[in-house]
């Protein structure tokens, strides 16, 4: 498979994390990509963050320098904004939306949207829902065929977890049927609390719209990510149940391209074929691999390696595909010397027409 890394931003001063991202389509034909930008000394998931920008008009290749496009403190009066999704607005406005982490300790959704990729306009978004400790992941809020938004997302009490003493995650979905104004959430949680000596449940959930069902997947500390399936809607999941895919505690994504499904993830590293020691700072997130389904995710095929370098941790993956024939895939991969696998921000663009079914 041809890969190349195209884009790199490290931690330099004042700027010790640079993380979770999403690609859009602009208005002049750019390609858009927004991320966590972190500010002040820490990296931790709490520590001061922004939403910053770059842009792209051949397909990739190069990328502009930063700007920040939503600020926590004077948009939103908070110290923590981090995980973009991209979306497009009903009206054709293009948005970016985020987590927002309050000062209670609950955690809501917001965004910035603007009619021509340059200037935009931060908004809340109301969570009719109850408040709680809420985490959606970048690069996950999608469409439906019916119109709605749907932002899969895990839950917990948010003061417990702020302490660090919660109990095992659970997940449920969020959606909006106003374009992204209001969400509320769907009528099922899951967690698998039985299981757990730790507080992991069913962590970091996505989800993917088929031919003919609901696809949800999510993260855990059980070696392998679950999954569960719906053919009548928001209210027909069935109980989660271990997927093919075997796994760290790290999240996957899957998106569609022209009827064929490509999974971005990290393996175990000593299953599939990988027998590798666990570098500190990279959390076991390492290889990170890339495999298509063409029967609507039946069957999956190969594990082609976009990167395996044994010392950094892959995690995080945004995917969009350019009009070039290749995918551009955005995600952490950092060191231990760079602060731990989520500080360095990367983007590998693959031709898809060397990816090894």
């Amino acid at each position: 498979m041809k890969v190349s890394l195209v884009y790199q931003l490290c931690p330099s001063a004042n700027n010790p994390r640079n993380s979770e991202g999403s690609f859009l389509r602009g208005k002049n034909g750019e390609i858009l990509f927004a991320y966590s930008r972190y500010t002040g000394e820490s990296c931790h998931d709490h520590a001061s963050c922004d939403i910053a920008l770059i842009s792209s008009f051949d397909e990739g290749e190069t990328w502009s320098e930063p700007r920040i496009i939503a600020r926590a403190g004077e948009d939103f009066d908070t110290q923590n904004i981090m995980s973009v999704s991209a979306l497009e607005q009903k009206n054709g406005d293009l948005a970016f939306y985020f987590l927002i982490k309050e000062r209670d300790s609950s955690a809501t959704l917001g965004r910035v949207v603007s009619s021509d990729g340059q200037s935009f306009t931060a908004e809340r978004c109301v969570l009719d829902c109850p408040s709680a400790y809420y985490v959606v992941n970048n690069d996950r809020l999608l469409r439906l065929s019916d119109g709605r938004i749907l932002a899969p997302a895990e839950w917990v009490c948010s003061e417990d977890n702020r302490k660090g003493t919660a109990g095992p995650y659970i997940t449920t979905c969020l959606y909006s049927e106003d374009d992204g104004k209001t969400f509320r959430k769907a009528p099922f949680d899951f967690t698998d609390a039985h299981r757990c000596d730790k507080p992991y449940g069913l962590q970091e959930p996505g989800m993917i719209e088929l031919r003919d069902k609901w696809y949800l997947w999510m993260r855990t500390g059980f070696g392998r990510q679950y999954e569960s399936v719906s053919t009548t809607g928001m209210d027909g999941f069935c109980t989660p149940y271990p997927s093919l895919f075997t796994s760290p505690l790290s999240p996957m994504q899957i998106k569609a391209h022209k009827g064929v499904l490509y999974s971005v993830y990290n393996p175990i590293p000593r299953a599939n074929g990988y027998e590798q020691r666990e570098y500190p700072g990279t959390w076991g997130r390492t290889p990170l691999v890339l495999r298509i389904s063409r029967d609507d995710g039946e069957t999956w095929g190969r594990l082609n390696i976009i990167e395996d370098d044994p010392a950094r941790g892959y995690s995080y993956p945004a995917m969009f595909f350019t009009d070039d024939g290749h995918l551009l895939v955005g995600y952490c991969r950092g060191n231990a010397a760079e602060g731990n696998n989520l500080c360095t921000l990367g983007i590998s663009k693959i031709k898809l027409s060397t990816v090894e079914e």
